[in-house]
């Protein structure tokens, strides 16, 4: 079986009588990916009822991932919440394709009231708050990112 294909152009079994070869249907092919205009990306962790939401989001809002960790209790102390939110801030990071983990430029904190406590517990020193090391291994954002802490 012979098979021939034709993308636009005319194969040797077609016939016009005005020899032009026929029109393809143009593909909607485009390299340029529609929703953000920002390069830069943005891990934050916030507290949303009795969970935890990490999410990934451009400097235009566009949400690149999201990971969602339960509180098992009400009222966590500083360790159960610094724990949740580092578990929300790498999975969310986790499911970045490829390196956007290294286009993360900020870590952001909004536990609420507690989260300064949460944010010591991690070993982020609040006067000049950054990625350390141990938090790098664990979230996949490269130390010395800047933290902000809301709340």
């Amino acid at each position: 079986m012979d098979l021939k294909f034709s993308f636009g152009g005319a194969s040797p079994d077609h016939h016009h009588d005005d020899g032009d070869a026929p029109s393809g249907i143009p593909l909607p092919f485009t390299t340029k990916t529609p929703g953000s205009t920002s390069s830069e990306l943005e891990a934050t962790v916030r507290r949303e009822g009795a969970q935890l939401v990490g999410e990934v989001v451009t400097g235009d809002g566009v949400t690149y991932a999201r990971a969602e960790v339960p509180l098992r209790d009400a009222q966590p102390d500083a360790a159960a919440l610094a724990k949740a939110a580092r578990s929300a801030l790498a999975r969310a990071v986790a499911a970045l394709e490829g390196p956007l983990a290294e286009s993360v430029r900020v870590v952001g904190f909004a536990l609420g009231a507690g989260s300064r406590d949460a944010v010591e517990q991690l070993g982020i020193d609040p006067a000049v708050p950054a990625v350390d090391e141990a938090l790098q291994r664990r979230i996949g954002v490269a130390a010395g990112t800047p933290v902000r802490i809301d709340g």
